[in-house]
């Protein structure tokens, strides 16, 4: 045996594989250095790179991030690195900025706006909608929702539009606080789970705002939106693996995954199209019967301006001519632009879409309109619903601070409006907390870079995905002292005045920030009053929640019970002397 190997070794067998070794071994350690010296062969010129963990072929730093927890990995390296850094995602460049200053520095720019070459924006939604367009898609589309909003009544403007949208807001929260009682009632010890309600009476909120229309809570088609919406949410996570190796959604557990996102992305349009069939049904009843009522108004108007024409001129018989008028003509004039500029009102964001619809334009097309449907809902409810849950978690855990808020509401009536619930800072500063401690969109919604550009002394790529990391930035100890303590004063000044330091950064910043960021804060602020006006909150003796939450799009608590206790229905108000007295 011994002789045997001798005579391979004497063959030249063992040169030979020691040479393939060599011959292998060199170009994988060339190739990189290579194609390292070709990335960075401009830094001189252009700048370098941000700094950042090196990561593996291929892969990147993909599998070194918590897949569970993906805002606190890169929060680590945010403390190693800095407010700005660098990493591969699988082949996509990330830039991650973790500094609020940054945030609106990067975000003001138009190179900014536009979106990563992510496989859910690019391969699953198609660049169409708001959030995942780009483009002129995407800027005629936020033009037009945001127009859209303030005329349903977005506007921090007292006035009919504003009332009228509170009014809509407020008959969900009213049902939210009815269906909380009922269960209460029939519950153990008054504990229930406060999601489903707030998920029904919420989402049923943006579907009157959106669409027109509102569903039962055991209707089957707004059954499975409302699961197809909290499954989503956890499937399409910023750094969810297929979204940059897209290759990987063959696998068997990532296929069943995609495969059910694509299969409710078509049951949805299913549904949304007979919605927009409905609606658009409704509307023409709607514009005819408000023509009908417009030309009956000038009907009227021109047989009381006949009415009122001078004695004389009725005794004579002669008929006033509008033309022989002169002030006569300049009153028709007049009441005739006050009709034709006296246009149908949409009632929903759909009938102002329908209303503007260019068929020839591809701004305006079937596929369009699905998406931009499915992003305001989505959006609309997503981001509140997370902020709610967590609102109403942490104020059954933090006593203190329901105490306060009590002494806040009691005083006023059962269902207060936003007039008497907005000049309470307090209450502001609960949310605010809430918004800061767990931001309910960790990583911020991605930006991608249009082309190469310079920002000091770093060069950022053509194609980078730029990340907000709100987590970090919310959670920084410099800026947010011992940052896990639910502490709302940090948002008052010592007089007790509300005011948000420039980390705070809740609806991100910039061109693409969020649109209906005031319309959220009404929301946020009539379901807050009112059901803290109407219970008080506990958890459950012995129960334990994990406060880590569970991060998909949105980081939100996991299924827990509060035990909701009614408070009076009756105005308590303290009089001079100290006594509480009851209205």
């Amino acid at each position: 045996m011994t002789g045997t190997i001798g005579d391979l070794v004497h063959t030249g067998w063992m040169s030979s594989v020691e040479s393939l070794y060599v011959t292998l071994l060199v170009p994988c350690l060339l190739i990189p250095v290579i194609l390292y010296l070709c990335e960075h062969r401009y830094d001189d010129i252009l700048g370098v790179s941000p700094p950042g963990p090196w990561g593996l072929p291929w892969l990147g730093y993909l599998p070194f991030l918590d897949a569970r927890a993906p805002h606190k990995s890169l929060q680590a390296l945010a403390k190693r690195y800095g407010g700005i850094f660098e990493l591969k995602m699988g082949r996509v460049r990330t830039v991650v900025l973790s500094d609020a200053a940054l945030v609106r520095d990067f975000f003001r720019r138009e190179v900014m706006t536009g979106r990563a070459p992510l496989y859910l924006t690019h391969g699953i939604m198609g660049g169409y909608g708001i959030i995942c367009a780009q483009g002129d898609i995407w800027r005629h589309a936020r033009r037009e929702t945001s127009e859209w909003l303030k005329a349903l009544g977005m506007t921090r403007r007292p006035g009919r539009l504003r009332a009228r949208l509170e009014e809509r807001i407020g008959r969900g929260v009213d049902e939210c606080v009815r269906l909380y009682e009922a269960e209460a009632e029939k519950s153990c010890g008054s504990e229930l789970n406060p999601q489903p309600a707030l998920h029904h009476t919420l989402g049923n909120i943006i579907n009157d705002l959106v669409f027109g229309i509102t569903y039962k809570q055991d209707d089957p088609d707004w059954l499975y939106l409302q699961r197809l919406q909290e499954e989503g949410v956890k499937l399409i996570g910023v750094s969810g693996v297929v979204n940059f190796l897209p290759w990987l959604r063959h696998l068997p557990s990532n296929e069943r995954n995609i495969r059910f996102l694509l299969e409710g992305k078509a049951k949805t349009h299913a549904i949304y199209d007979r919605i927009v069939d409905a609606c658009a049904q409704r509307l023409n009843e709607k514009q005819k019967m408000f023509r009908e009522r417009q030309e009956l108004r000038r009907q009227e108007k021109l047989l009381e301006e006949q009415r009122s024409q001078p004695a004389e001129e009725q005794e004579s018989g002669q008929e006033s001519r509008p033309e022989d008028n002169e002030e006569y003509t300049d009153v028709d004039l007049s009441d005739e632009d006050e009709i034709d500029e006296d246009e149908y009102e949409p009632e929903c964001i759909l009938e102002h879409f329908l209303i503007h619809r260019d068929r020839e334009s591809q701004l305006y097309c079937d596929d369009q309109l699905r998406h931009l449907l499915a992003d305001l809902f989505g959006a609309g409810v997503d981001t509140s619903l997370a902020t709610l849950r967590w609102f109403l978690l942490y104020l059954a855990r933090e006593q203190r601070c329901q105490r306060r808020l009590h002494e806040l509401l009691l005083p006023l009536g059962p269902t207060p409006t936003l007039e008497e619930l907005e000049p309470l800072t307090y209450l502001r500063a609960c949310i605010s907390e809430t918004l800061r401690i767990r931001s309910v969109v960790p990583l911020g919604i991605p930006h991608g870079s249009k082309q190469n550009f310079t920002m000091g002394d770093y060069h950022i790529k053509r194609g980078s995905m730029i990340v907000s990391l709100q987590w970090a930035i919310h959670m920084d100890p410099e800026a947010f002292p011992e940052p896990e303590e639910f502490r709302p004063e940090r948002f008052l000044t010592p007089d007790g005045a509300y005011s948000a330091p420039p980390q705070f950064i809740p609806f991100s910043a910039g061109n693409r920030m969020c649109p209906g960021d005031e319309m959220a804060r009404m929301m946020l602020t009539l379901f807050a009053g009112r059901i803290l006006r109407r219970f008080h909150l506990e958890l459950p003796p012995g129960c334990e929640v994990d406060m880590e939450g569970e991060s998909g799009i949105t980081l939100t608590p996991p299924p827990h019970k509060l035990r909701f206790t009614k408070l009076p229905l009756v105005e308590l108000r303290e009089e001079p002397d100290g006594t509480v007295s009851k209205d």
